[in-house]
């Protein structure tokens, strides 16, 4: 499963396979060649662009998700590899087991705690005012979130992030900050269900959330504590027109480095270190997630986030 790049294509191309090796052809430019092994996702952004089934089974084979997006730059339909995992069933009642027992509501507890916990370090990092009403409020997390903390702490966290009257959006949103933001959190969202599905795991088994008609709650819950990078990306860059070049430089997130039980990895190995804590968790050979805390998070030197 390949951990390296995401290729953005958003201009009319047609991908097909040559010599086990993804071709991509435009009019006017030399074709382009890319091993499917180095794709962690591939985002088709234009609606002219023509891709053969074969390709689609070589990217899935090694380990690709292929995400499209619609008119307005927005996710539509993803394609996630399910081969590789000959343990889908013991790995669904596992699920299925943790589902109805107290070792889930904790988990969501350390999921919330480590959301908390990356919002206060960004605060922290980016001179921002606001982190240790964050960082107390990680500490009152109970079980299940039954007192509601991470409501309360992106409530917090939205007002002090970005400067002026800026208000989270999610669906529909066309203004630059929110546009950049929901972008790089679905690029972000496609590598945590590839990470889980490669896994064998079932990802419509959330553990906070639990929406009958996602498919991805399970995405949806071990994406909080990363959604962080995707933020203090955007925060740091530019806020103009979110055009092609905008989009290119959003998905340079996926080279940044995670501090993760006290060692750094690469932002998709970080993931999958995250699953296969939960994995771990499900077979019975570990309590804990080990997820992105806050005092590892702390990069205010590192000229990488610049």
């Amino acid at each position: 499963m390949s951990d390296h790049r995401i290729l953005l294509i958003e201009n009319p191309a047609s991908l097909s396979v040559d010599l086990g090796r993804l071709r991509i052809r435009r009019d006017g430019f030399d074709d382009s060649f890319v091993p499917p092994k180095d794709i962690a996702v591939l985002c088709l952004h234009h609606h002219t662009i023509q891709i053969s089934v074969q390709a689609l089974r070589v990217l899935a084979e090694a380990g690709a998700s292929v995400m499209v997006t619609d008119e307005v730059h927005h996710p539509c339909a993803w394609l996630l590899p399910q081969v590789g995992n000959g343990d889908l069933v013991r790995r669904l009642r596992q699920q299925i087991v943790l589902d109805t027992s107290a070792a889930r509501d904790r988990l969501w507890q350390a999921i919330v705690q480590a959301r908390l916990n990356t919002q206060a370090a960004n605060l922290r990092v980016l001179n921002r005012k606001g982190a240790l009403r964050l960082e107390r409020l990680a500490k009152e997390v109970q079980p299940a979130d039954k007192t509601k903390c991470e409501g309360q702490g992106a409530k917090h966290y939205w007002a002090y992030l970005f400067d002026g009257d800026f208000k989270r959006e999610k669906q529909g949103a066309e203004d630059a900050l929110n546009a950049r933001l929901n972008f790089g959190y679905a690029v972000l969202r496609s590598m945590v269900a590839r990470s889980l599905v490669m896994a064998g795991l079932n990802p419509a088994l959330g553990l906070g959330h639990s929406n009958m008609e996602n498919p991805f709650n399970l995405a949806d819950d071990f994406i909080e504590p990363y959604r962080f990078v995707v933020e203090r990306h955007v925060a740091l860059g530019q806020f103009g027109e979110f055009d092609g070049k905008a989009r290119k430089e959003i998905l340079s997130f996926i080279e940044k480095e995670i501090k993760l039980n006290g060692a750094g990895y690469r932002l998709p190995a970080a993931i999958n270190e995250s699953i296969a804590s939960f994995v771990r968790v499900l077979d019975g050979r570990a309590e804990q997630l080990h997820l992105p805390q806050d005092a590892l998070l702390q990069r205010d030197e590192d000229e990488s986030w610049a």
